[in-house]
């Protein structure tokens, strides 16, 4: 039923013009609160303007103090020019780094500095304190190759160091492997949340880090830099780009892309912000025309700095958000693949809250993937990679399909870009035909769901309930075959099939009702969802009866005794977590800058050592977070994380709701 507008949308779509638009974008120098956001900004929305739409600069306090629900709303930063040059041994006397040169040679929010001459030291990661036994930094700049806060933290704020000269890198086998960029910036920035000491720092290359570092290993005599920063950190704003075309109800469609990111940062991301600008003028352009009829729910069109954009644009607006019936977002969707590596993923909203979206999104993808046909015209299939995820959250998606806000967002994005966060991710890796089909895909997804009415909601139940169903039959299968391989256990693995299969049901079912929120009240469509969601509860009974006879077979012919079913008993940590009950203090994803300044520095620590020693806790995290309702304990959390991606870690989230309740993000109730 969308196919129609999928035809006109592609039709007047143009990857050129959505390019154009990049380029214009990635002219501009984007950190959040700053004026090259705010230029960046007002320039969508003349944009916006120029192509009929309407709209205007939305402008929130950047001061430090305020928060938008739990998120701080840190100060405006400029810089003006920033330089720091070697300059002895007078031999080796050069520039390691200018601003004009490129914008990610400074640490972005570097507080004004120098000119000042100074030693240079080398701490290695710098870390921990045993990196800096011996070593005197007091008014010394630290080269480090390690995390640049907790850095700050140990050089400056504790043994009284200048600034920082860091020249780390990403390494993420297989794609970016080590040396992949040596002679690549990596974008590194402070990230101020209270009283902390002014500190400035630089960025090197990796290679040229490791230069300067063999230089003060190998040097009989001190090794010096000249540094001189032109910054200013003062109460400012945080400005969004607006726009919107109207529908003939106050119900709205949300499309939101992050346009902030240091220069050029083309493909994240000035790409998303160039689709969204692209599906606005199409869609814009169609219904003036009368191609398309005006839909009866507005379609809305954010350009934000990523997260605290968002934050602030939904919480002055809470009376608006029963009204947003759906979201999406774009998040670097413009990636040439040929050079950057990714797939072309649409990312599905969290099971905690499941939605109809995910399954229109992927009909609409569908479609768009049929790149050429086969040999003899019996089928069309796509000349990239591309794929559909499970909820991973880190961009602004994160923020809408909180269920504490409860706006679906899935998010179109290219993963992974191997130049991702650094000085390569330049126009040249964007590539037209991907901007447009992002567009295509994009202007589709939303003037559908702004037109829908109850036809169209029985038809995106009836594609939810289909596709539900196979994803329900897929996780059967996966569990059988994983099963199988044990076959002894098989009335333990009928045991939690049986709980699995009750979450599979009931996640399903969510989602085929969700579509109801399209047509409230309407008869047909209620009798219609009532029946998928009967089918989908007698299909997950049935699957659980035929994988348990299954598993009894394949026991049976293995000639092996299955073990008796013994229910584990609680272990202290279960127990104890079953005791506890957590309760949000706050709408929206719990965002933390700021709020780990309450802790003091042995709870940081301890916050710190729990996180490098649970390396995956952080996305046990995000999840959790959704399914803390203020009823179920945190060990029912912990069991919900597990049944949604196949692992929890209990000891983690124990950790961290204890820390979050100090910082004043959560309260821990008592059963």
């Amino acid at each position: 039923m969308f196919k129609q507008v999928l035809d006109r949308v592609s039709k007047e779509t143009s990857g050129e013009i959505a390019l154009n638009y990049v380029a214009e974008i990635s002219g501009h120098h984007r950190i959040q609160a700053s004026p090259g956001l705010s230029d960046a900004v007002a320039w969508a929305v003349e944009t916006f303007k120029a192509n009929g739409l309407e709209a205007e600069v939305h402008s929130y306090p950047a001061d430090g103090k305020g928060y938008a629900w739990s998120s701080l709303m840190f100060k405006e930063w400029s810089c003006r020019d920033a330089e720091l040059e070697l300059v002895e041994p007078q031999e080796k006397a050069c520039f390691l780094a200018r601003w004009k040169e490129s914008k990610l040679s400074l640490i972005q929010r570097s507080h004004p500095a120098g000119p000042v001459t100074a030693e240079v030291v080398y701490v290695g990661k710098g870390e921990d304190p045993e990196d800096y036994k011996g070593l005197d930094v007091r008014g010394r700049m630290v080269l480090t190759d390690g995390d640049v806060q907790r850095v700050h933290r140990l050089a400056v704020e504790e043994r009284g160091a200048l600034g920082l000269i860091y020249y780390g890198t990403w390494i993420r086998e297989p794609d970016t492997p080590e040396g992949e960029l040596d002679d690549a910036l990596k974008y590194t920035s402070f990230w101020w949340a209270g009283e902390e000491k002014p500190d400035f720092g630089y960025v090197l290359t990796p290679r040229r880090g490791r230069w300067l570092r063999d230089l003060i290993k190998d040097s009989k005599k001190p090794v010096r830099v000249k540094a001189r920063v032109d910054s200013s950190i003062h109460e400012g704003v945080l400005d969004n780009a607006y726009a919107v075309i109207r529908g003939t109800t106050g119900e709205q469609v949300v499309v939101v892309a992050h346009i902030c990111h240091p220069q050029p940062s083309c493909n994240d991301n000035a790409s998303g912000s160039a689709a969204a600008l692209e599906a606005a003028r199409v869609l814009q352009k169609l219904i003036k025309s009368g191609e398309l009829p005006r839909p009866r729910r507005s379609i809305v069109f954010t350009l934000v700095p990523e997260m605290s954009g968002s934050y602030a644009h939904l919480a002055s607006r809470e009376s608006e958000i029963p009204d947003m019936v759906a979201a999406v977002n774009l998040d670097m969707v413009g990636e040439r693949q040929c050079v950057t590596s990714g797939s072309f993923i649409v990312e599905r909203t969290p099971e905690a809250f499941p939605n109809y979206v995910n399954s229109l999104m992927e009909c609409i993808f569908k479609e768009v993937t049929r790149d050429v046909k086969n040999l003899g015209g019996s089928s069309s299939y796509a000349l990239f990679r591309h794929t559909t995820t499970p909820f991973s959250g880190g961009s602004d998606h994160y923020v809408y399909s909180d269920p504490t806000v409860g706006v679906p967002c899935p998010m179109l994005i290219q993963w992974p870009d191997k130049f991702w966060h650094t000085s390569y991710d330049t126009l040249d890796k964007v590539d037209p035909e991907m901007l447009k089909r992002a567009a295509v895909v994009t202007a589709t997804y939303a003037y559908f769901l702004a037109s829908a009415g109850p036809a169209e909601a029985t038809w995106i139940a009836s594609e939810t309930h289909s596709r539900e169903r196979a994803l329900l039959l897929e996780r059967f299968r996966a569990y059988v075959e994983k099963a199988s391989a044990d076959p002894s256990e098989a009335p333990k693995h009928t045991r939690e099939l049986k709980a699995q299969a009750a979450y599979w049901a009931e996640v399903a079912a969510k989602a085929v009702d969700s579509v109801k929120r399209l047509a409230p009240g309407d008869a047909t469509l209620e009798e219609t969802v009532a029946g998928f969601v009967k089918d989908l509860e007698a299909e997950a009974k049935a699957q659980v009866k035929a994988a348990s006879q299954t598993m009894n077979t394949v026991l049976e012919l293995s000639g092996l005794e299955a073990k008796p079913y013994r229910k584990p008993q609680m272990r202290k940590l279960e127990k104890e977590a079953d005791t506890l009950v957590p309760v949000r203090l706050f709408r929206g994803p719990w965002s933390t800058r700021g709020w780990d300044t309450k802790l003091n520095l042995a709870e940081q620590d301890e916050l710190r050592r729990l996180n490098k020693d649970h390396p995956e806790g952080r996305s046990v995290a995000t999840l959790a977070m959704y399914w803390t309702d203020g009823a179920r304990s945190l060990y029912e959390v912990s069991e919900r994380v597990r049944l949604e991606r196949g692992s929890t870690d209990l000891e983690y989230l124990v950790g961290l709701y204890r820390l979050l309740e100090r910082m004043g993000l959560m309260k821990l109730g008592h059963r």
